[in-house]
């Protein structure tokens, strides 16, 4: 940990456990806060990076299965973001159980789509959708999180600058051609879905050219996974053409994505119990205040 970083922990009474997350531009801190008794993540960006729509996006999506965001700071050169705490990414599990149950890919699969949903709904494009960017919380419910990356778009763009992560880009990113972010986001839920099955990329390369070469002229293994439908599902996903590829709420109309009433039951109950924690955060926190910089915009942490 860095010194700005340690002196902001100490300013703002928070215990440092771990870190739990790194890249280029910062870190992401498990802390602790003795007033709530409880753990949250604090992320740490340094502010010549830091894009402002990382937190409009967190503060316009307003659902279950976005990773809540309780308040932001500038501090020294950096910024904070203080959010919701969850034990471990989906990349994380991959990695510990790279051979998923059929169950827990499906129910992998619906968080997956919930999650993208409702920043769809917002007019929010992700672009940078790949199983590290989604959390698992504490009732083995998908989270999406890391909106770095993330645009908010309108129905006449199509050019946008994406970067995010090459393995998960689609073609027309990764080829620097017109981009519909909505089904740029479809291609990446693709891939994803390609690891849940299989634990494995669909292609071989991690540089933009070769990975470009082989999703343009090599079909993806499907033989690999035994699910025939969700294979189907995975091919329309990661069609080059970005016309073809399905919308969100395409794929959350197949049957294979419909869910029990036991499991609507059960997951209402989760959400009810969360919003009811939540609430009780954000009216507590509310009374730390931070001076804003940027009034229009700031939470108070």
């Amino acid at each position: 940990m860095n010194a700005r970083d340690e002196s902001y922990i100490k300013l703002k009474s928070l215990e440092f456990r771990e870190v739990i997350g790194a890249g280029g531009n910062g870190v992401v801190y498990k802390v602790y806060d003795p007033m709530y008794q409880r753990e949250f993540a604090l992320k740490s960006i340094f502010e010549k990076k830091f894009r402002q729509n990382e937190i409009d996006c967190m503060k316009q999506v307003d659902d279950p299965n976005i990773i809540r965001l309780y308040g932001y700071d500038y501090y020294d050169g950096s910024v904070y973001l203080l959010m919701e705490y969850c034990p471990i990414s989906l990349g994380g599990f991959l990695r510990k159980n790279p051979n998923l149950t059929d169950e827990q890919i499906k129910k992998y699969s619906i968080g997956i789509l919930k999650a993208v949903r409702a920043c769809h709904r917002c007019n929010i494009a992700h672009l940078d959708i790949k199983p590290g960017n989604f959390l698992i919380d504490e009732y083995d419910r998908i989270r999406v999180c890391d909106f770095g990356m993330s645009s908010i778009y309108n129905d006449n763009e199509h050019d946008f600058h994406c970067g995010g992560s090459i393995p998960f880009m689609a073609p027309e990113i990764i080829c620097n051609r017109l981009v519909d972010p909505l089904k740029a986001d479809i291609w990446s839920i693709g891939v994803t879905f390609f690891m849940l099955a299989t634990g494995r990329l669909p292609w071989p390369g991690k540089d933009r050219h070769t990975l470009c070469q082989n999703s343009m002229t090599k079909a993806p293994c499907l033989e690999y996974i035994k699910d025939q439908a969700y294979a189907q599902i995975i091919k329309v996903c990661l069609n080059l053409d970005p016309d073809c590829r399905p919308t969100i709420e395409d794929l959350l109309d197949l049957p294979m994505f419909h869910e029990t009433s036991a499991t609507i039951i059960k997951r209402r109950e989760n959400i009810n119990l969360q919003m009811a924690n939540r609430r009780k955060i954000s009216a507590h926190r509310s009374m730390m205040i931070c001076k804003p910089r940027i009034n229009s915009c700031r939470i108070q942490l």
